[in-house]
């Protein structure tokens, strides 16, 4: 039996890899795809947390805007991966701005079917808690590798996380699919342009970083070697 393309990138999300294809036939009759072109905003901070994202192809930026009106960029969410995890009380508002990076559709999952599927399938409640749980985890070692590191230390963590999520085989390493600038980046790490292009030059010097320009080509054993202080 042949199965509709939604029924399909719903199955390959970690939420919903269990269930069976009636169950994500059901789902999928209330969660429409959506396209945003790049640049587009998903959704503001305050906002009404009333739905989950599921990306179905594209990527997005989740960031935070600080009372003086500088951004923080939390994250880059890839195909199949699931971000807005909404905080279930009708009256919580979004706490971070989604945008589309590039053009992007996105599966929507309204709060009121989510809620029913966490009342119907305990399973499913786990793993969203489980998904909760991972991304406190992610914010707080961020948060610590912040605190702890210097910014070159920051700038090689966060090009060695960003090869192994959005990595590509290269001839001279792994290439990152995702684009960014030295703006983007310092936003990212918690420092300025000049530092983050100071750092990019020591990367490149010591052979962790093989291209600066984009795509940005990387060795990621030495992106470790320096972290590890070798």
């Amino acid at each position: 039996m042949e199965y509709p393309s939604l029924v399909w990138h719903l199955k390959k999300t970690s939420l919903f890899e269990d269930l069976e294809l009636e169950e994500i036939e059901r789902v999928s009759e209330s969660t429409p795809y959506r396209p945003f072109k790049a640049g587009e905003i998903i959704f503001r901070m305050d906002d009404p947390s009333d739905a989950l994202y599921f990306v179905k192809s594209g990527l997005v930026k989740v960031s935070r805007f600080l009372p003086n009106g500088k951004e923080a960029i939390l994250g880059m969410v890839g195909q199949y991966s699931v971000f807005g995890e909404l905080l279930l009380t009708p009256e919580e508002r979004r706490p971070s701005q989604a945008e589309a990076l590039s053009d992007t559709i996105l599966i929507v999952l309204p709060r009121g079917v989510l809620l029913k599927l966490l009342e119907q399938r305990p399973a499913i409640a786990l793993k969203f808690i489980q998904l909760m749980a991972e991304r406190l985890f992610e914010s707080q070692s961020w948060t610590a590798e912040v605190s702890a590191f210097s910014a070159p230390e920051r700038v090689a963590s966060l090009l060695y996380r960003l090869a192994l999520e959005f990595g590509t085989p290269h001839s001279q390493g792994v290439e990152i699919s995702v684009r960014l600038n030295q703006e983007d980046m310092a936003r990212m790490v918690g420092a300025t342009r000049e530092t983050v292009s100071h750092c990019l030059g020591r990367l490149r010097d010591i052979g962790a970083l093989v291209s600066s320009k984009n795509p940005l080509v990387v060795q990621p054993a030495k992106l470790l070697d320096f972290l590890h202080g070798q």
